[in-house]
């Protein structure tokens, strides 16, 4: 987030710099906290969704986009934390997760998620 600009904002400015998308609405999902040594986060994470946008994904440095049906995202060429909380998002649930890794963030060494609308918590 770059001085003067809401997560918001810096999502979409991000989504339009990184794979040439403009997003037209955002949804806020979540808040994703990331530990490793010490008491606080190394990263806060803010988690949007839209569905709507203009323009056609393309490579950059920091992505290559394509499209997945739900059910067949490839977790295993992702973070190991994504297969806890992006489920939720994708079915339209907020999420507030807690994740701690080793130093090296090579191993998830345990997590926490808060799930909106009436889901219990989830942790290991």
């Amino acid at each position: 987030v770059e001085e003067g600009e809401s997560p918001e904002e810096a999502a979409a400015r991000e989504v339009l710099e990184e794979v040439g998308i403009r997003v037209l609405e955002l949804e806020r999902a979540g808040v994703l906290e990331f530990y490793s040594i010490g008491g606080e986060p190394d990263w806060v994470v803010y988690v949007y969704r839209s569905r709507k946008f203009e323009g056609e994904p393309r490579p950059s440095d920091e992505a290559e986009p394509r499209w997945f049906k739900a059910r067949d995202l490839p977790f295993n060429e992702m973070w190991v934390d994504d297969r806890v909380w992006l489920p939720h998002v994708l079915a339209g649930r907020r999420v507030r997760g807690r994740f701690w890794f080793s130093e090296d963030y090579g191993e998830l060494l345990r997590w926490e998620v808060e799930i909106e609308e009436g889901e219990a918590k989830q942790a290991r």
